[in-house]
């Protein structure tokens, strides 16, 4: 395929002005031969405006304001194992509000105020939920997206996880999903639950995605490891390709021996790290000792305001409820764990 540049538009930097203000997108679909660009516009009332882009011959910039994203060559599956880096800069739950992941990104050092990367040879890691409750829920995913081929090409990687909401909005649960974005969908003469279909190039993406990683001597995932599923003795490729396959799949059309994966024994629902039914510490250190693991990082599970830790601090949970104003991230350098907020402060995990 060759390179497409289009635009994530004004709603990424409300101090930009245009004579249009842009709604919502752009969302961009495939088509036979062309690829469709509809983004959502707000003059008086909303009206989808859709631009056909054809494939061949070379495509063309298209002439909008905000940051612009080059479509990828190529959406290739993530490496189940990868190693650390000097650096790495850990967010979960950030649900649709763009501007506290932009902020905490600031914070960190991770990007500029014009999106480019800045963090070098460090790794940005998402561990989940990237969708529902918030309203800003394109611009987060195009700027993790554009930041992806960002970081690679200065030696660096941005790693993102799915949660349990990515894969409840993947599969057409909506039941915490924004209204406005019924409408939209409805605007470009969609069901909702096509707009992120596998003819789309976020849904692509996302179905791309892992559900577990090692990175370095840290195990991530959404939500946790339960018993039953350490009990399984399954290596990470396994829990990634069992779960891939049901991407955007009904919860019930889901075989009974995968049930598990999907419900609260499941890496994007397990909350045993926290409430109970708790965890026990031989389950946690039984499942560092399978992985080779020294920490797990998960979010999905709201313990406090701040990020916590537990089980010794082997496990930690970065989930502040980013939604309701509580702002934070962890930044790893070698063997410090601080906490950042979005602006800047700077305190040690403890």
């Amino acid at each position: 395929m060759n390179t497409i540049r289009f635009t994530v538009l004004v709603l990424l930097c409300p101090l930009m002005t245009l004579a249009q203000r842009y709604a919502d997108g752009p969302y961009v679909f495939y088509r036979n031969d062309s690829i469709l660009v509809k983004t959502i516009t707000e003059k008086g009332d909303l009206a989808a405006a859709e631009t056909k882009v054809y494939i061949q011959p070379p495509l063309p910039e298209l002439p909008v304001s905000g940051f612009s994203i080059s479509l990828k060559q190529k959406i290739t599956t993530p490496p189940n194992e990868s190693p650390a880096a000097g650096k790495m800069f850990i967010l979960s739950d950030i649900e649709g509000e763009f501007e506290a992941g932009r902020d905490l990104l600031l914070a960190a050092g991770v990007i500029d105020t014009q999106f480019n990367w800045t963090f070098g040879t460090g790794k940005l890691i998402i561990a989940g939920d990237l969708f529902d409750r918030g309203t800003t829920v394109l611009p987060w995913l195009w700027l993790l997206y554009s930041l992806e081929d960002k970081a690679t090409a200065a030696g660096g990687a941005v790693h993102v996880v799915l949660g349990n909401h990515d894969v409840m909005q993947l599969a057409g649960d909506f039941r915490y999903t924004d209204a406005r974005y019924f409408k939209y969908a409805w605007l470009m003469g969609k069901e909702l639950r096509q707009v992120f279909a596998a003819d789309s190039e976020l849904g692509r993406w996302l179905r791309s995605k892992n559900v577990i990683e090692k990175i370095g001597d840290l195990l991530v995932m959404h939500a946790g490891v339960s018993p039953e599923l350490i009990g399984k003795q399954w290596p990470l490729q396994r829990i990634n390709e069992n779960s891939r396959q049901w991407l955007g799949v009904p919860r019930k059309q889901i075989p009974d021996s995968l049930q598990f994966l999907f419900d609260s024994r499941g890496p994007f629902w397990y909350r045993g790290y926290f409430y109970d039914p708790k965890a026990t510490a031989a389950t946690v250190d039984s499942t560092l000792q399978f992985y080779n693991a020294k920490h797990i990082i998960v979010g999905h599970t709201i313990t406090d305001t701040t990020i916590v830790t537990r089980f010794e601090g082997k496990v930690i949970g970065v989930d502040v409820d980013q939604h309701e104003g509580h702002h934070q991230g962890l930044m790893i350098t070698g063997a410090r764990y601080e906490i950042i907020d979005r602006n800047g402060s700077r305190k040690e995990l403890e």
